[in-house]
């Protein structure tokens, strides 16, 4: 029941989220394409997520692909990982807490934990 409850809020902040973390991310990816003196550091990452359904990954996945910048190129379920390609990468754990606090938490709201 209280799932229920939560969802609709988490659905909420999810999509306002999402919407102001494509313009900053928007905004970065432009300043780097558009300014010769910034200098992009392309990188693989490694972000692993906490136990999520297969549908959660794969939204979690969606999010960090649409969001300018972030390609997910692998979601590892048993690994519980997704292999990132990021335009900038000079700050990795700046974003994985980024995934973590503006996508992860409320995709396992509304996706759940695994059967």
């Amino acid at each position: 029941m209280m799932r229920l409850m939560r969802w609709p809020a988490a659905l909420t902040v999810l999509l306002a989220s999402f919407v102001w973390q494509l313009l900053l991310s928007g905004m970065a990816t432009l300043r780097i394409i558009l300014s010769p003196r910034l200098a992009a550091r392309p990188a693989l990452l490694r972000y692993e997520f906490a136990p999520m359904s297969e549908a959660g990954a794969a939204l979690l996945a969606c999010l960090v692909t649409l969001t300018p910048g972030t390609t997910v190129v692998d979601i590892d379920m048993a690994s519980r990982s997704l292999l990132l390609h990021v335009l900038d990468g000079a700050d990795g754990a700046a974003t994985a807490d980024a995934i973590r606090r503006h996508f992860e938490r409320h995709v396992r709201v509304l996706c759940g934990r695994p059967a």
